[in-house]
């Protein structure tokens, strides 16, 4: 079996954000950070085009050359600072977060 080397993360606004907020905090201030993670080689974050209350509002993919890469970068202090970042405009805690494998 092939090793996981994409993260996702589905993700869903506070209930005091707006989603333009949110979107505004995700596609701006949180891809600036991202982009610090060490061995990323592409960013997707793909908007919900009806979020509806409670329900998703992006979906973020960040892609990796193979786990080990990933594993680090996960790992890093520009990652925690990313965590640190998105509580303070999604629902961090109850995010859906997924390994996958790009082929």
């Amino acid at each position: 079996m092939s090793e996981a080397n994409v993260y996702c993360i589905v993700l869903s606004r506070r209930e005091d954000v707006t989603h333009e907020r949110f979107l505004h905090c995700w596609l701006v201030e949180h891809r600036r950070l991202i982009e610090r993670l060490p061995h990323l080689i592409d960013i997707q974050l793909l908007p919900v085009a009806e979020p509806t209350d409670g329900g998703p509002d992006g979906v973020g993919l960040l892609f990796f050359a193979g786990a080990a890469e990933m594993a680090e970068a996960l790992a890093s202090d520009a990652a925690q600072e990313l965590r640190r970042h998105t509580a303070t405009f999604a629902r961090s805690d109850q995010a859906l977060r997924l390994l996958l494998v790009a082929g």
